[in-house]
């Protein structure tokens, strides 16, 4: 019997961006561009905060702090609802199910993303508390912020469209030209190959 096609789901859905995806600044700014776009709603806390910050500042200790503190404030003020305090329930939940330093390092990530009720984490291959998440109830998944955006596309493709325009409009190198954003996009300090290859299909929308 022939399977009924499932549809696609149209709701704006809530994604926390982890610190590894907030220390790269073309990459933070792609993705709060389809965020102003209505592709999704972010997320983060104080202490994600707090590691993009202290981990800028120590790969590229030639930035002024001020400069640090003003990109905060400005991804504050851009999205007020953003910045989530995760629930004492949650982070004792999670807590009680990591058993080594760097998990429990981690924990306040995914308490984030439980207490927001968040549907992703968009992260690095560096998260670990993907054996905790599966002795936690949860909805969550963890992408990376490649798979997470191939997934915007699908689902709502004219905000990533949107988005992708305004992000190409913002770049002040001098060249916005279709082709250097895409190519910028694909670079390993990146990190959306493959988002890059998609987009190009959309290049006379772009």
């Amino acid at each position: 019997m022939e399977q009924p096609v499932q549809p696609v789901s149209h709701a704006i859905e809530l994604a926390v961006l982890d610190a590894p995806v907030l220390t790269r600044g073309v990459l933070t700014m792609f993705l709060l561009h389809l965020a102003e776009a209505g592709a999704f709603d972010p997320v983060w806390s104080e202490q994600i905060h707090i590691d993009w910050v202290r981990e800028l500042q120590r790969q590229r200790p030639d930035i002024p702090v001020e400069r640090l503190r003003h990109r905060r404030l400005e991804m504050d003020r851009a999205f007020p609802v953003a910045n989530v305090i995760a629930s004492r329930d949650a982070q004792d939940e999670v807590l009680a199910h990591c058993t080594t330093a760097a998990e429990r390092k981690s924990a306040h990530v995914l308490a984030t993303a439980l207490s927001a009720r968040a549907a992703v984490i968009v992260t690095d291959a560096a998260f670990c508390l993907t054996e905790v998440m599966s002795k936690v109830w949860h909805d969550t998944a963890v992408l990376s912020p490649d798979a997470w955006c191939l997934e915007l596309l699908d689902r709502h493709e004219a905000a990533v469209l949107e988005g992708g325009r305004a992000h190409r409009a913002s770049l002040t190198s001098g060249d916005n030209s279709t082709d250097f954003w895409l190519a910028l996009l694909r670079e390993p300090h990146v990190g959306l190959r493959a988002t890059a290859d998609r987009l190009a299909t959309y290049r006379a929308q772009l």
